[in-house]
C-alpha cells in the first residue's frame, strides 16, 4: 500500500461510472475531467493531507457524500483498498560458472561446412 498523501478528495461520474478520486491539484482535475465529459465533479479540501483510506474514511462522514449511491461508492473503495496487498515476486538469478559459460560457447559453435569438390574444367 502506497503512503502517498493527497490534499483534496472527491467523486466523479464519468458516463455511467462512479469513482472516488484523490487530487493535490483541485482546479487541475476538475478542469481535466468536465474536459473529458464528466457529468459530475464533487470534491472537498480535506482537513489535512491523508492517504487514501484516511481519505475514504474522513469522506464516509462528510455531509456532501451521505446519499446511499455515495456511500456504495466509498465503501467498494474502501474494500478494494483493503484488500492484501499483492505479493511480490522475487527472482533469483543463479550467477553461471566459467565452466557453463564455456560449454554454452562450444555448443552454439557452427559445426563445419564441408564445401564441394571442384572438378577441374577440361579446357
Amino acid at each position: 500500500m502506497s503512503n502517498k498523501t493527497f490534499k483534496v478528495a472527491g467523486i466523479t461520474t464519468h458516463g455511467d461510472m462512479t469513482k472516488v478520486r484523490f487530487t493535490d491539484d483541485l482546479v487541475r482535475r476538475i478542469k481535466q475531467f468536465t474536459k473529458g465529459g464528466a457529468t459530475r465533479c464533487d470534491f472537498v479540501d480535506l482537513p489535512s493531507e491523508m492517504t487514501k483510506i484516511e481519505a475514504l474514511e474522513y469522506l464516509r462522514t462528510h455531509p456532501d457524500f451521505q446519499s446511499p449511491s455515495d456511500q456504495a461508492t466509498i465503501s467498494d473503495s474502501l474494500a478494494d483498498r483493503a484488500k492484501a496487498p499483492k505479493a511480490e515476486v522475487k527472482v533469483k538469478a543463479n550467477k553461471p560458472s566459467v565452466e557453463a559459460i564455456k560449454a554454452r560457447a562450444k555448443a552454439k559453435v557452427a559445426p563445419e561446412v564441408e564445401t564441394p569438390a571442384t572438378e577441374p574444367v577440361a579446357e
